[in-house]
């Protein structure tokens, strides 16, 4: 059966700038040569400990007489001491002493009147720097630790930590608790897998799916029809920033002064808090992001932190100001600048606001599970990356923002590097009429709490 896709009513307020003419020489699908291989030996790995009796298990797993006086030192499998040697020797009066910076910095500072939020590390005991002469010992030292180990493994915690099995949720404990501004996801080829839409249908938060009109038939089988919304427009290769343009079009034409764009392979979001990263059961934390944006005038672009980049065992402010926002963005319809580009167009949107002096905000206390890039069929890895490498995604880039941005070989592919020290110095500044002064029964408005999924 074939459906007859609805028209849109809005149209494009302005031709979108895919930026291809601004790179030299550029040629689709073009990979420049590898750089030389650098050595892969010696290789170091961290191996972090967590508790004292832990340490003299290590100790006894690999032979080693081991101290926290001498926390580096080469690894050699077939040197081995007696068993009763095998022992930790702690030599420090405090072991443990437990990060503090990210409780004085200018983000936590403003963290008032809002959702409560504390991470602060579950500091190692003990980490020691392994150094491996060649692919034999790591081999051997991966068999004993019985660890999966590449050379692209930086550090491991022993013994391995067990996969954490979530036993409950957040849920907010007000009542209006879903996102005030209109949340849309921009998607192409996935109907089958539909991650983001899923999560938001589980957290019942209202939302709108932006599909080109070939895909109709297959989302309209699986979605709600009420929340999909044709674009007028279709394969133009120019990737997901036209689409998003229209979103933001779309949300203007409702009247509203912020909106949601979210990629469509986010498979859940989660709240960290107390050194714990639970999943979220309701939209509470997108409206808790909301108020806090709002209170500043300054703030064209926030979202929330990657899953995979906010760790349990690491302390945290409750957001980081003037940095990317990917994936998943709250942007002020006022703002100046638009989406632009056929690749990095998160990147390049953030760098365009923070060099006019604005800020942004990436949120810790809300984190989302972004499948990591090309791992899913659909959206850009068919359109170009399966066929074009990454290289032009972080050459455009660099075009673009040459003052701050480069081409690097990173994670055995071309990926970009940019430095964001320049725009530290952006300072947020309050809504006129806005005094953050305490107020109890707003705080106590945003209050969360867990139960058993």
């Amino acid at each position: 059966m074939t459906l007859d896709a609805p028209t849109s009513k809005v149209t494009e307020s302005a031709a979108y700038d895919n930026l291809v003419a601004d790179v030299e020489n550029y040629e689709k699908g073009f990979q420049p040569p590898k750089p030389d291989k650098t050595p892969d030996f010696p290789f170091e790995l961290k191996v972090h400990i967590w508790r004292a009796g832990e340490a003299q298990l290590f100790a006894r797993t690999i032979g080693k007489k081991l101290s926290s006086s001498q926390k580096k030192f080469v690894y050699r499998d077939s040197t081995r001491t007696k068993p009763e040697n095998a022992v930790f020797v702690e030599k420090r009066a405090n072991p443990i002493v437990k990060k503090a910076t990210h409780l004085t910095r200018e983000e936590a500072k403003h963290w008032k009147n809002t959702i409560e939020f504390s991470q602060t590390a579950f500091v190692p005991y003990v980490t020691f720097t392994l150094i491996f002469q060649n692919i034999d010992q790591l081999a051997k030292f991966a068999r004993r630790v019985k660890q999966k180990i590449t050379l692209n493994t930086s550090s491991i915690s022993f013994p391995k930590k067990r996969d954490r099995v979530w036993k409950y949720k957040w849920v907010s404990q007000w009542d209006d608790c879903n996102p005030r501004y209109p949340v849309y996801i921009v998607s192409k080829g996935r109907a089958d897998s539909r991650l983001t839409a899923n999560t938001f249908e589980r957290c019942n938060i209202p939302y709108y799916v932006a599909i080109e009109p070939q895909d109709y038939d297959d989302y309209a089988c699986l979605i709600d029809e009420s929340k999909l919304l044709v674009l007028p427009f279709s394969n133009h290769g120019d990737g997901p920033g036209r689409a998003r343009n229209w979103c933001w079009d779309h949300s203007m034409s409702l009247g509203f002064k912020r909106h949601w764009v979210c990629d469509d392979n986010i498979d859940g979001f989660m709240r960290l808090h107390n050194g714990r990263r639970h999943p979220i059961g309701d939209g509470g934390l997108f409206r808790v992001i909301e108020e806090f944006v709002d209170r500043y005038k300054n703030v064209p672009i926030a979202g929330p932190q990657y899953r995979f980049h906010a760790l349990e065992s690491e302390s945290y402010p409750p957001f980081v100001l003037n940095t990317r926002i990917y994936s998943c963005l709250l942007i002020e319809n006022s703002c100046k600048h638009r989406w632009r580009g056929r690749y990095n167009e998160d990147t390049i949107l953030s760098l365009d606001v923070l060099k006019d002096g604005d800020c942004t905000m990436l949120f810790n206390c809300l984190l989302q599970n972004k499948i990591v890039t090309q791992a899913m069929k659909g959206g850009n890895t068919d359109e170009f990356y399966d066929a074009e490498g990454t290289y032009n995604k972080s050459r455009m880039l660099e075009v673009v923002h040459p003052d701050v941005a480069k081409v690097v070989w990173k994670y055995n592919r071309w990926h970009h590097e940019v430095n964001y020290k320049p725009f530290k110095s952006n300072r947020l500044e309050f809504v006129d009429g806005y005094t953050p002064k305490r107020c109890p029964t707003e705080t106590t408005h945003f209050s969360m709490t867990r139960i058993r999924t």
